[in-house]
């Protein structure tokens, strides 16, 4: 289906600048035989005394850095003006090798610089002249920036050696970058020194032994691996159970058990096969002896939980409640209530709505996944009272029915607890494994834009819609925040996917499901407060070690806590029970990764474990018997199971008094006088516990109750909490009185001097408080906070330098002052410009440009005037400049003659470069001119070229087209000006570009073909050229065939029907199609394939778009952990790769006002 768009071109407005590197400046360069110094730092300009084979080293050396010519995040690090790099002309695909005139070991020590490939078949080898013996090599760390080698030469002294730098390799980093052979008298030091042994760990790992693949439920138990004193025992198994995806523990400590039969696609209505079972353990010996059918007929079940008199059942696309009529075996009291839809389930459904546990706040949390775009509501809501949703950790109010996001981002996590301090954490997969989610953050995401995470957020930003989803995307993020983990469960550098089944030394794998903070009583004080998760792939519990740092935590790497030996093992989730061991459901199966093949996964099975240490004391419990005195005191145990559930289970029994208390609530003076009565002894207790115990977890406890009985209440107690010894009290009063709504977004709470108070509590908390913790709260809480009530807290915020490097504080007084910006430019700047913190003073110009108005234009050029420091003027100017990424044209803004002229002869290089890349957009001729002539001056540094290039290419010069024909046998700019001529419909380019394709290297060349097939007048004579025979048909692949008839154009038809032929597949070509590959794979028999040239036609076909073994690009989904093994599954994605394809990877083809059609993938809506 074609989409047309109207859109902006991003293109970077300046590139850093690029500087030699002086880091090998020291040392002597060997000399021959006669004497005279060896070019072994290619300062010649030429590969004079070195012999060259093959034809990797054609056209070599290189001068200056071509990398960041080519990609913004990494340079070349070589010395001097001279390197040799094989990818920089020919890219990877040619080989060969460089071999140095021998010479004599003068020094006992010898360094050099190397980058490239990390494979043995790209490397630097030291070789004895004599014997031809190689005593020394080195590869690169699949880096393009070339780091310093240092070697012992010592037993070498006297010896005649050389250098031969090799490459063998024609697929992904192919390729290796040399420069600076030196000889010192002692050994030297680098700061980014790289040793040969590190560079060898960059090579993956061997294959994981697991000693088995599909065992009984009573083996798989008696064959894990567990720390001494630990017991694992089997609680139910199939055909028991069977499918386990979602458990919660009840008050009685019965488990309820979702089996999911319907996934992976959801049925018709009424034809759902999923049920809810409930086992107990009566007798205490670790497994059930009873077990009752709850509920059956459910539809594609993932998540979980008991409370307030039913079960919350996930089951996109719906949130439901089904009461239960309670009792040994417990019923449904009634149908299940739908109480939110809008979940996602016809884009992926291995990440629904899931992991559901109750928050000590009160309300119910669950994870949610990146693939499914939810807009979520309660039945029949409108659009704009519904919230978008996809990746982050969601809440909903049991009792006022209130949803909400919590958190935004992440991946598919599916795993959700809090700790001890309340503090929730979140494990993810194929990104980074381990957050620390704080209400209101924005996380690192797998993919896709960030967005508005409230419906107040949504309407101040309803322009920012993607088309089609109508996502309401939040463009103002400008920086997210990152795990915490200190450390990765996958082993290698070459991305998530490709240490599959090769990480058991660093924990398995980068899959996890299921999160528990241990809190109970049966293990061991040292895994108290531990994190632990299951690793899908290395079918183990890891453990992970949180560390306070700053206003949030560090996650050490901890020792892996259980190992299943078991292939199949599936842990989907784990939590303590009331005895302190721990349950874990096994959905296992043989297959590991979710697809849509309803056959494909084994329905037959199915396991739940406790894993317990030493003997534990089983006692009935049925905590809904107690009274309200018993559970306040199981506030300080030190089980969380029983704290929690006390919790609970006294925040129901007040949840039908707490209506009663409003004036306005039509209750009886009898109904009001009970629940005033029940609510002040309650209360009472709890503030008697709160003011005399010390534990600071018994004391969080109660406060958490006392907010869900309604204990908190008038300024004077939020006073004295405020001005707790306990940071985290302190820090949770905050976020508890924005739950009770004291100082939301409607005017008459927010005008009335009750939330005046508070709010100038909350001032001068930001001002005075010295935890960094209670800091964090404030900015989350800023955001719940109306947008003109915000200036102040921010303001303190902001004057806090101890807080400069913090992961969180930094981006979350960010993300509330955001609206700040456009509600009044001029003093969020003056606001920016006085802070402390990194990046506020950037952001906010950035935010201030992209409001595009005059009046924010004038403001940001005051502030550049004001700034008495080159640290503020490039904050301000850089900022300024991302925000006008893609407008070429804009009208100057007032006063922006006298910036010019005041930093345009600025001493500071990039405040000079920025000053004359603004200048140029706001039409300065001066700029343009001064521009134009970097551009051509093949003396130049390579990056100051290139910083001009991208000036001159936003702007679209029209002057442009004929310096880039120039350009086009210029090696550094020969790729961006291809490019950048696709942009010009100029009647030479055809020409000038055909003149030099036969001598243009593979990246050239594959920009060349698009660029001739961008427009039709460009590409009939291109197709002409194919005819004549000029450019062989085969460079015309398949993409390029559909983008030439994306054009539409008759004439492109014609021809290309000559020279390409027709091709009309329907569902049954593609079947034989893969029959006919079927056929030429198998007739190979045992014959093992050659997976070299196999990584050669993958570079050449495949890896523009798609990424393996972490080389490649990021158009289409990453294949390294794709079902390669499975045939079936790789053909039908080769011959019909359009079969399934998530959203953010779907291709749209773009109608562009220059007569253009781009086709790809949409990156970024602005």
């Amino acid at each position: 289906m074609k989409k047309n768009l109207h859109f902006t071109v991003v293109a970077l407005l300046l590139s850093a600048l690029s500087i030699p590197s002086s880091a090998q400046s020291t040392g002597s360069v060997p000399v021959d035989k006669d004497g005279r110094p060896l070019n072994l730092d290619f300062e010649s300009g030429t590969l004079k005394g070195w012999f060259a084979e093959g034809n990797a080293f054609e056209r070599q050396p290189v001068r200056g850095d071509t990398v960041s010519v080519r990609r913004s995040d990494m340079k070349s690090g070589h010395a001097g003006n001279f390197w040799v790099g094989s990818y920089e002309v020919g890219g990877d695909e040619p080989q060969g090798k460089l071999e140095s005139a021998p010479f004599k070991v003068t020094q006992p020590f010898a360094s050099f610089l190397v980058g490239g490939g990390s494979q043995e078949s790209t490397r630097v080898e030291l070789v004895l002249a004599d014997s031809k013996e190689v005593f020394f090599k080195v590869s690169g760390n699949n880096d393009e920036t070339m780091k310093p080698v240092v070697v012992d030469l010592a037993k070498h002294a006297g010896k005649s050696i050389f250098i031969r730098v090799v490459d063998q390799s024609s697929g992904g980093w192919g390729h290796v970058n040399f420069d600076d052979f030196k000889l010192h008298a002692n050994r030297p030091k680098f700061a980014n020194e790289v040793s040969a042994a590190t560079a060898a760990k960059s090579e993956m790992p061997a294959l994981d032994v697991v000693k088995f693949a599909g065992t009984t439920p009573e083996q798989a138990a008696a064959e894990m691996t567990l720390p001494p004193g630990f017991k694992a025992t089997l609680f139910a198994g199939e055909p028991d159970v069977q499918q386990p995806i979602a458990f919660a523990i009840d008050h009685r400590g019965r488990l309820w058990v979702a089996e999911a039969y319907t996934y992976p696609i959801r049925a018709k209505e009424g034809e759902g096969k999923d049920r809810i079972l409930v086992f107990e353990d009566t007798d205490g010996d670790g497994k059930f002896n009873r077990r009752t059918v709850f509920m059956e007929g459910l539809n594609l079940v993932s998540g979980l939980e008991v409370g307030f008199g039913g079960v919350w059942v996930g089951a996109a696309p719906n949130l439901m409640f089904i009461p239960i009529q309670d009792g040994d075996e417990p019923k449904p009291a009634g149908k299940p209530q739908i109480l939110l839809d809008g979940w996602d389930y016809k884009r992926d459904t291995h990440e629904t709505l899931n992991t559901f546990t109750w928050g000590p706040d009160g309300w119910l949390y669950g994870c949610h996944g990146v693939f499914c775009p939810s807009l979520v509501g309660k039945p029949g809501a409108p659009e704009n009272e519904r919230q978008w949703m996809d990746a982050g950790v969601w809440r909903y109010h049991p009792t006022k029915h209130i949803f909400e996001v919590f958190a935004e981002g992440t991946s598919n996590p599916w795993g959700v607890d809090f700790d001890e301090r309340g503090q929730c954490w979140i494990e993810a997969c194929v990104i980074p494994h381990l957050f620390h989610m704080i209400q209101g953050g924005r996380y690192h995401r797998q993919g896709g834009e960030h967005f508005s995470i409230s419906l107040d957020e949504t309407a101040r930003n309803e322009k920012h819609r993607e088309q089609g989803s109508r996502k309401p995307i939040f463009p103002y993020v400008y920086e997210d925040i990152k795990t915490v983990a200190d450390h990765l469960h996958y082993a290698g550098d070459k991305g998530p996917h490709a240490g599959n089944a090769r990480s058991g030394a660093v924990g398995g794998g980068h899959a996890h499901a299921g999160l528990m903070v241990y809190q109970g009583d049966n293990w061991p004080e040292e895994y108290r407060g531990k994190l632990f998760m299951n690793n899908i792939h290395g079918a183990r519990i890891n453990m992970d070690i949180p560390e306070r740092a700053g206003s949030g935590f560090v996650g050490h790497h901890g020792k892996d806590m259980i190992n299943f030996n078991d292939k199949w093992s599936q842990i989907l989730n784990l939590q303590s029970g009331p005895d302190g061991a721990v349950y874990l459901i096994d959905w296992y199966d043989k297959n590991e990764c979710h697809h849509n093949d309803v056959n494909g996964h084994d329905r037959s099975n199915g396991r739940i474990f406790k894993v317990s240490y030493g003997e534990t004391k089983f006692e009935k419990v049925d905590l809904q018997k107690l009274n309200e005195e018993q559970l306040v005191k199981l506030f300080s145990s030190n089980n969380e199971f029983q704290s929690r559930h006390a919790r609970r289970i006294l925040q129901e029994r007040f949840a039908k008094y707490l209506p009663a208390l409003p004036p306005d609530s039509g209750a009886s003076l009898q109904q009001i006088s009970k629940a005033s009565h029940a609510l002040e002894v309650v209360n009472k207790e709890l503030w008697n516990d709160f003011e005399k115990d010390t534990n600071s977890s018994t004391r969080l406890n109660v406060l958490w109750g006392l907010h869900l009985t309604a204990g908190i209440s008038g300024m004077n107690t939020l006073r004295n909490l405020f001005a707790d010894k306990d940071e985290f009290v302190r820090a949770w009063a905050i976020q508890l009185s924005l739950d009770d709504d004291y100082v939301r977004k409607s005017e008459g709470n927010a005008n009335s001097p009750y939330a005046k108070d508070l709010l100038a509590e909350f001032a001068h908390l930001a001002r005075e408080d010295k935890s960094p913790a209670v800091r964090l709260y404030l900015a989350s809480t800023m955001q719940r906070v109306r947008v003109e009530d915000r200036w102040d807290v921010i303001a303190a915020l902001s004057q806090h330098a101890e807080d400069a490097n913090d992961h969180n504080i930094p981006l979350m007084v960010w993300y509330a002052a955001e609206p700040l910006v456009a509600r009044d430019t001029e003093r969020a700047l003056k606001l920016a410009e006085n802070s402390k913190l990194p990046k506020l003073l950037n952001f906010t110009a950035r935010r201030a440009g992209a409001l595009n108005t005059p009046e924010a234009f004038a403001a940001i050029t005051k502030a550049l005037l004001r700034a008495t420091d080159d640290a503020h003027r490039l904050d301000i100017l850089s900022g300024l400049s991302t925000s006008l990424q893609g407008q070429r044209k804009v009208a100057a803004p007032q006063g922006w003659s006298d910036v010019e002229s005041k930093l345009g002869a600025s001493q500071n290089t990039e405040v000079r470069s920025l000053v004359q890349s603004l200048s140029l957009t706001f039409g300065s001729a001066q700029a343009l001119a001064s521009l134009r002539k970097t551009l051509m001056d093949a003396s130049a540094n390579a990056g100051a070229r290139r910083a001009a290039y991208d000036s001159l290419f936003a702007a679209k010069d029209e002057g442009l087209p004929p310096l880039l024909q120039q350009l086009l046998k210029d090696s550094q700019l020969q790729g961006p000006a291809i490019r950048g001529l696709a942009a010009y419909d100029d009647a030479k380019t055809p020409a000038a570009i055909l003149a030099v394709y036969p001598s243009l290297p593979a990246g050239p060349k594959r920009d060349a073909l698009n660029a001739l097939s961008s427009r039709a007048v460009f590409a009939v004579p291109l197709l002409a050229a194919i005819g004549d025979g000029k450019i062989t048909r085969q460079d015309l692949t398949a993409d390029l065939v559909q983008q030439l008839r994306n054009l539409k154009n008759p004439e492109v038809n014609d021809l290309l029907t000559k020279v390409w032929g027709v091709a009309r597949e329907s569902a049954a070509d593609k079947l034989a199609e893969i029959g006919r590959f079927k056929k030429i794979y198998y007739a190979g028999g045992s014959t093992p394939g050659d997976a070299v040239r196999g990584r050669v036609v993958f570079a050449k076909t495949c890896q523009q778009c798609h990424t393996l073994f972490g080389t490649g690009g990021k158009v289409g989904p990453d294949l390294t952990g794709s079902n390669r093994g499975d045939l079936d599954y790789i053909l039908q994605n080769i011959v019909d790769p359009n079969a399934v394809i998530p959203n953010d990877y779907r291709s749209w083809n773009i109608d562009m006002k220059d007569d253009r059609v781009v086709t790809g993938i949409l990156k970024e809506q602005n």
